[in-house]
């Protein structure tokens, strides 16, 4: 009887220990590894070159990137050759003024938050100027410092009003909808929100800078959940900047403060990062970033100005 109880325990034991090892295996499994694939850019204003770029979008094939202090906006190929510019400095119609976030829609238009003439241009794909809606100020439609542009469901444009600590909600036409935050550190509230992403569920991802956490809302601004705290452990952040959501539902967070990039589950679970430590060329100042349909992560490594590729086979 105790040969058989001993027997019977074991063959559980087993079942238990093979068990437990698929599951680390396939948690293993869904842990993307990235890889340094490519760059281009150096500092200087000619085509193809940058001075501070920030924001950065893909859409289908062709990479745009705000080129901030050169005040405009550069488009290239996936694989990095100069395609066109547009943009001088200035407050006229298609003039700019140290450009950050851009986002493009699903009609090829091209939304650039031009941040210190506190407004949103809109272009066409090769960078015709369309509209402008937004000016200085704190009332509805206004902004201080606006940051980071992401495109949401029924084309509605939701901008990260930074200095005003709050998000707000546009039509494409530019016609105000809502807004939601304020100042504050509890949920819902901002200090400084920066990048800005959208899921295909309509859910919205917020870099809430100085809080160094990540705020998720529905469309319509009802808080659902948030992740981080100051610090450099796996999952903190010290003054995080951009976030973009790549084909597989990861969430890529600049962590420019530690100079890396973190990489999440929808829910806020942490995968993996990558920095200068043995994957990111040397100096690595990751700031603004986007990713294709192949999750290829593109990045605006700024200190550097060039754009940075990184690829996973996940």
């Amino acid at each position: 009887m105790l040969d058989t109880v001993l027997a019977r325990r074991k063959v559980l034991l087993t079942a238990f220990a093979l068990g437990l090892a698929q599951r680390v295996a396939a948690v293993r499994a869904a842990i993307p590894r990235y890889v340094f694939s490519r760059s281009w850019g150096s500092a200087g204003t000619a085509n193809g070159r940058f001075d501070g770029p920030r924001g950065i979008a893909v859409f289908q094939d062709r990479v745009y990137v705000a080129d901030s202090y050169n005040n405009r906006i550069q488009m290239f190929t996936l694989a990095g050759t100069f395609s066109r510019k547009w943009g001088t400095f200035g407050t006229g119609n298609g003039q700019l003024n140290r450009p950050r976030g851009v986002a493009v829609d699903s009609r090829g238009l091209v939304y650039v938050a031009d941040t210190l003439n506190h407004r949103i241009q809109v272009f066409t794909i090769t960078g015709g100027f369309v509209r402008r809606f937004g000016s200085q100020g704190t009332a509805l439609g206004r902004f201080a410092d606006p940051w980071g542009v992401a495109i949401g469901n029924r084309s509605q444009v939701y901008i990260a009003d930074s200095s005003n600590n709050r998000v707000q909600v546009f039509s494409r036409r530019g016609r105000y909808l809502r807004f939601w935050g304020g100042r504050g550190s509890v949920d819902g509230k901002f200090s400084y929100p920066r990048g800005i992403a959208t899921d295909p569920q309509g859910r919205v991802y917020v870099v809430d800078g100085k809080n160094n956490r990540v705020q998720v809302f529905t469309a319509t601004g009802q808080f659902l959940r948030k992740w981080g705290r100051e610090g450099t452990a796996n999952g903190s952040f010290r003054d995080p900047r951009d976030i973009a959501i790549d084909a597989q539902g990861r969430v890529i967070v600049t962590d420019t403060g530690n100079a890396r990039v973190q990489v999440f589950t929808k829910s806020g679970r942490y995968l993996t990062k990558w920095s200068a430590a043995g994957i990111a060329p040397s100096g690595f100042d990751p700031i603004g970033v986007a990713a294709d349909s192949a999750n290829r992560v593109y990045v605006a490594d700024t200190a550097n100005n060039r754009v940075e590729v990184f690829t996973t086979s996940g």
